[in-house]
């Protein structure tokens, strides 16, 4: 059954991209130089011409898609508290508009290295494109879904070859609140990638979730179908419903 749900939700979601004509979500660090500064921001993720979609797999409706073409944060789809409001900013990069987050000084747990969106979810399939930009600082991408301002979360983070500590490696993490204990790696859920991911290339990630399962996929943007990563069963389905996110701050756990 969800095998039938995930090839339903793929279709979608590549027919919609298609049908729209949209684009790519850019993410990658580096040093901020050329914008207007913000206290304690050494590093920034630019996210440019995103495609963020989040349907209910069932449906497979439509619920979010963001590209940020008005210069402005959507205050339907994005929460202008914490890291949205810290170190979010919409400006032109590459003569489009782009979603800047500038990394904070901060040990990765603060509110202000979390932004967080303002649609629910359940049964989801999230998928975007991303580019991971060179930088001295070890360049991955993080995302939350099925996540809240409270702190309640799950994480996805992907670890490129020429990242830090383990390397083309997809790690998921949970949190369950304020208190930053709480904040565990499923190590025994960690999975080596099917592809060689790097700094300076596209890459397009795909998230499914139906109940307390998950899957990965990924492949190189121009490759004509995805690989899975890895599939898994939270069996306690700590987070059955939330929004999605992303954190802002560089420094594995």
């Amino acid at each position: 059954m969800f095998d039938r749900i995930q090839n339903i939700t793929l279709r979608y979601l590549k027919n919609y991209l298609q049908r729209e004509d949209l684009l790519k979500l850019l993410t990658g660090f580096e040093k901020f130089k050329e914008k207007i500064p913000m206290r304690n921001s050494i590093v920034m993720l630019i996210i440019c011409f995103s495609v963020v979609l989040v349907c209910n797999v069932v449906e497979a409706k439509l619920l979010m898609l963001d590209d940020f073409a008005n210069g402005k944060i959507n205050d339907s789809f994005w929460l202008k508290e914490g890291g949205v409001k810290a170190v979010w900013k919409v400006d032109k990069f590459q003569d489009d508009n782009r979603l800047e987050i500038h990394r904070t000084k901060g040990d990765g747990s603060g509110p202000d290295e979390y932004g967080f969106g303002l649609v629910k979810f359940k049964d989801f399939g999230i998928q975007l494109d991303f580019y991971l930009l060179e930088d001295p600082f070890p360049p991955k991408i993080e995302i939350l879904f099925r996540a809240n301002r409270d702190m309640f979360f799950y994480q996805l983070k992907i670890n490129p070859v020429n990242g830090a500590g383990k390397k083309n490696i997809a790690r998921w993490y949970r949190r369950e609140g304020a208190d930053a204990g709480t904040h565990k790696e499923y190590i025994e859920h960690s999975a080596k990638l099917p592809i060689q991911v790097e700094t300076n290339a596209w890459y397009t990630l795909s998230i499914l979730g139906k109940g307390p399962n998950f899957e990965l996929y990924i492949k190189r943007t121009e490759d004509a179908s995805s690989k899975k990563v890895y599939a898994w069963r939270d069996p306690k389905n700590l987070h059955p419903e939330g929004v999605m996110g992303i954190h802002t701050n560089g420094n594995l756990t």
